[in-house]
């Protein structure tokens, strides 16, 4: 893995073999053997040795148990605010219209406007 990450580089040119009067003649700055130096890459050639499906994958399979903790408070609530309608009796929401009432008052309502009177529902007191 370190050898793709850092790579050793190399002078460009190299030197031939010299003779021994000309090396005499040389300082000894030029012969002496350049040190190694390291290439460090940019950042964006170390993301592509790690594309992104690698870096977030969890360690260890997730056990049923905790599949089924975790989905324990994903259920549905219970309804506190169920009543019974004071005209017939079936179950209603508090503070809702009971259907079973209202479906008899709807066809009511739409026989008597098929008849043609008015629609609209009279209070007999």
């Amino acid at each position: 893995m370190a050898s793709l990450a850092l790579t050793q580089t190399r002078p460009l040119f190299r030197t031939p073999a010299m003779k021994f009067s000309i090396a005499n003649l040389l300082p000894a700055a030029f012969l002496a053997p350049k040190p190694i130096t390291w290439a460090i890459p940019s950042l964006q050639s170390l993301l592509e040795l790690f594309p992104p499906f690698l870096l977030a994958v969890p360690k260890k399979k997730t056990s049923h148990s905790r599949k089924s903790m975790r989905s324990a408070n994903k259920g549905l609530k219970d309804k506190h605010n169920i009543v019974h309608c004071p005209g017939c009796g079936s179950p209603k929401l508090a503070h809702h219209l009971c259907s079973n009432c209202y479906s008899g008052l709807s066809r009511g309502w739409k026989s008597k406007a098929k008849d043609g009177q008015d629609g609209t529902p009279s209070i007999d007191s």
